[in-house]
């Protein structure tokens, strides 16, 4: 199981998780922008509310407002995993 409870980011920041993980949950603070790409397979990935069943290999979101310039968070997830969220708050 991986949990992250992100901080405000001061600029662009990347994220990568491989290794696989039966559940993945990674928050980010309100207002933060983040954009998604699974590069392995997940029973149940939740974005911003979105949830979809049985996806992966080369899945690509992006929260409403994602402006690569402003202080954002660029999340890969190289592993396969049950459950995968990605939600703020």
């Amino acid at each position: 199981m991986i949990r992250l409870e992100l901080p405000l980011p001061s600029g662009a920041v990347t994220i990568r998780i491989s290794g696989g993980a039966s559940e993945i949950t990674i928050r980010r603070p309100a207002g933060v922008a983040a954009r998604a790409h699974l590069k392995g397979w997940v029973s149940t990935f939740v974005f911003d509310g979105q949830t979809m069943s049985s996806v992966g290999n080369d899945v690509r979101l992006q929260s409403s407002g994602y402006d690569p310039t402003a202080p954002c968070y660029d999340i890969e997830v190289a592993s396969s995993a049950s459950m995968i969220t990605i939600t703020s708050g």
